[in-house]
């Protein structure tokens, strides 16, 4: 009961359909700067697949998420191959050869329905998995997909280069069609540890604002000191783009964000030994910050789930 709960707590939470929203908004975007119309195709396949997850198997909401997160992966690789060996290849192909293999996994989870609306309903992870069913599907996907880069040295165009793509993508899908199961195991135990992750990062939130808090604190404070010395001290502190000239506070500020983090692009450097010194002084607070405040999050994020423990123990019978 306490499990289902805190997925149902969960579910209700909308940071991952933000992230994953964003994720998929994002996919698409880097499709459209290379062609507008596979912006598109990325966009109404990966709702349509979400959608018939959703309504014909009956599945949770964190299955459908991992679902639109694996199928923007998918999305990122295929572009990649695309502009890599098939940039030339017409509209049509290019566009069926993506759908493929989504259809491909829809045709193969509804030839095993009943087994996978188990699993898509399923709220625990699968006994008895093994890394080595991952590689199975996976190393004969990618050995489909390095094989494609012998295409660009062939001077294949036109009809023989959407045929290669098409041709490709098939062998794909025929293996995405065989291990349709295995694939929504994998969605499952993915979606159960996204559910974990959230969880806890939703415990955290709380030591975690203060933790920024302090930090933000910190590097307005010597975001201030690198401005006061400046004026005080005269002549030339920094060197700002390569010139030796006066700092501006957004300039310290981002200044002593870079330093305190250890960053430090180079864009601007300290000019003076008593700049040095106090960026020296703020690196050691950085790294002291970082070590105490992460300790503290932590032991707060354990203390937290012991007193959660004790709440849920069954009371203790009396001795009479």
């Amino acid at each position: 009961m306490e499990r289902r709960a805190e997925t149902a707590k969960t579910d209700r939470h909308p940071w991952p359909l933000i992230l994953t929203a964003g994720l998929v908004s994002l996919i698409a975007l880097s499709a459209a700067a290379s062609e507008s119309y596979l912006a598109v195709v990325v966009l109404i396949s990966i709702a349509a697949l979400v959608g018939v997850f959703r309504l014909a198997f009956r599945s949770s909401r964190a299955f459908c998420l991992t679902l639109a997160n694996l199928a923007g992966v998918y999305a990122c690789l295929f572009l990649f191959f695309y502009e890599s060996n098939f940039q030339r290849a017409s509209i049509l192909a290019s566009s069926l050869a993506f759908i493929m293999p989504l259809s491909a996994f829809v045709a193969g989870s509804f030839l095993h329905r009943d087994a996978i609306t188990r699993v898509a309903v399923s709220d625990r992870m699968r006994e008895g998995r093994h890394l080595l069913r991952i590689v199975t599907w996976l190393l004969p996907i990618l050995a489909v997909g390095a094989a494609s880069f012998v295409v660009p040295g062939m001077g294949a165009s036109g009809g023989f280069l959407d045929a290669v793509l098409l041709i490709a993508m098939a062998a794909i899908s025929a293996i995405v069609l065989g291990v349709s199961r295995h694939i929504a195991i994998f969605l499952l135990d993915t979606g159960i540890l996204f559910e974990e992750f959230f969880r806890r990062i939703a415990r955290l939130a709380v030591p975690a604002f203060a933790f920024l808090t302090f930090y933000s604190l910190l590097v307005i404070l010597f975001a201030a000191l690198y401005a006061v010395l400046d004026h005080v001290l005269g002549g030339a502190n920094f060197r700002i783009d390569g010139a030796l000239r006066a700092i501006s506070f957004p300039e310290s500020l981002y200044f002593s964000l870079m330093t305190l983090s250890t960053v430090g692009y180079g864009d601007i450097s300290p000019a003076s030994s008593a700049i040095r010194v106090v960026a020296s002084a703020e690196i050691v607070c950085g790294l002291l910050l970082l070590l105490f405040g992460f300790n503290e999050i932590f032991s707060f994020a354990r203390s937290h789930e012991q007193s959660s423990e004790r709440r849920h123990e069954p009371p203790a019978r009396s001795a009479h």
